[in-house]
């Protein structure tokens, strides 16, 4: 049996000298032995080499690794629903698109990292009020909980707030927390840039 892994070992892996082909089936390697002891489930590293092979522009072989995450039980980071419904539309396939977005929505996913990412997958296709709908999802998930932390609940606001300052819209209280995560991220950012 293989040691087990951490994140650590897959960010060195992921940011390391091997080219991306390499680095996804590596982590595919990993996921098909998963040690007991790992700290990132095999989900989580199928759906990180679909990653990689996006990276490669290797779509066919990203889709098939986000498919085999989707059937692989565990956590995730991002649900790979998510990334598969992005390439999808990438590649034109709007009507399975769709219906994984549906089946997402139904799912209501566990971290808010998901529902931010769906807003900006369906605003990148300018698809706003899509996008809004993801970002009111997450919000109405928080409430109903487990809650998610400070900095998830203020980045999903942020987002939600991305999409509203556009049309005009007068901040409500949930913007209101997106518009203070943006300030602070902005002075962290000229504090950086003084250092």
């Amino acid at each position: 049996m293989r040691a087990a892994i951490n994140e650590d070992d897959v960010e060195e892996l992921e940011f390391g000298s091997a080219d991306n082909q390499t680095v996804a089936r590596q982590l595919v390697e990993w996921a098909e032995q998963p040690h007991p002891a790992d700290e990132i489930s095999p989900r989580e590293l199928f759906t990180r080499a679909g990653e990689q092979l996006e990276y490669a522009d290797d779509t066919d072989g990203a889709i098939a690794l986000y498919r085999r995450a989707i059937d692989t039980p565990g956590d995730a980071l991002l649900d790979p629903r998510s990334h598969l419904i992005s390439l999808l539309l990438q590649c034109g396939d709007r009507a399975e698109a769709e219906a994984l977005d549906r089946e997402l929505r139904r799912a209501r996913p566990d971290t808010s990292a998901t529902y931010e990412y769906m807003s900006e997958v369906w605003a990148e296709h300018g698809e706003t009020q899509r996008a809004l709908g993801w970002v009111t999802r997450g919000l109405l998930r928080h409430e109903q909980g487990p809650p998610f932390s400070d900095v998830d609940l203020a980045m999903l606001c942020l987002a939600r707030w991305q999409l509203r300052e556009p049309a005009g819209h007068t901040p409500d209280d949930y913007d209101l927390i997106g518009i203070g995560m943006r300030e602070r991220m902005a002075e962290r950012a000229a504090q950086h840039g003084l250092g």
